[in-house]
């Protein structure tokens, strides 16, 4: 009797674990959350990223900056991103999104019309409207959409706004892996862009399973073959 009465309170015991050790891997990140980044070209470091997030649960604010270090910030801009939305089941529902810094193309902004499913884009070239679709979010949001899921998925299909254009992009789940890093030994669920010719735009994100699957490192590849990377130096709350 008692050995069967230890062995039932074993399994309790670990059973209560189990979901504790669930519910507190599928929390969400911190109502106020920095990350900061290295950012490198290839072996050149290049700048530093820093990313904000704010919320309540309910509604979000997430501010994203590239701040170009060095000799990098003579032919570099300092970008600057801005998203604020709701929080859904499917993650993060911008509301609103822009874009200032960027030389070339100009500041950008978009504007999510939820109840009539319609996307309003403002550029140096002017206004367009454009139907919005259910899974649509931004540049900024992307790579943080999974950290307010119950469950990352296999694959996940999503129309992304730079504040120019929508376009559909796919992304398919890697194997997990564990990335060294400034904050120590990451374990990480790994997402990369399904990419159709080798010359398109390359795009792949990797979430910590130790910060509520928040983004820890980023890449991406230009259709001329220069690679940009993210690598997380620290992540904080308040």
């Amino acid at each position: 009797m008692s050995i069967n009465l230890g062995f039932k309170r074993l399994l309790s015991y670990l059973s209560l674990t189990g979901l504790l050790l669930a519910s507190m891997a599928w929390a969400n990140p911190a109502p106020n959350v920095t990350l900061t980044f290295e950012v490198n070209m290839g072996d050149l470091k290049i700048g530093k990223g820093i990313d904000k997030l704010q919320h309540n649960s309910s509604v979000y604010t997430l501010s994203s900056k590239i701040i170009p270090k060095g000799l990098a910030s003579l032919f570099l801009s300092k970008i600057e991103r801005e998203s604020k939305g709701s929080i859904v089941l499917e993650g993060l529902r911008p509301d609103y999104f822009s874009e200032t810094g960027n030389k070339k193309k100009g500041s950008r902004e978009a504007t999510f019309d939820w109840v009539n499913n319609q996307l309003t884009l403002v550029t140096k070239n002017g206004r367009e409207t454009l139907p919005l679709t259910i899974f649509s979010a931004d540049q900024a949001t992307l790579p943080y959409l999974f950290s307010f899921q119950a469950k990352l998925p296999d694959t996940s299909s999503i129309h992304i706004t730079d504040g120019r254009r929508l376009k559909l992009y796919k992304y398919q789940r890697q194997e997990d892996d564990v990335l060294t890093t400034a904050i120590g030994e990451v374990r990480v669920a790994h997402f990369k862009k399904i990419i159709k010719n080798e010359n398109d735009r390359q795009f792949e994100f990797w979430l910590s399973y130790e910060h509520n699957f928040l983004p820890v490192k980023l890449k991406f590849v230009d259709k001329k073959g220069n690679v940009i990377q993210s690598t997380v130096t620290s992540v904080t709350t308040d």
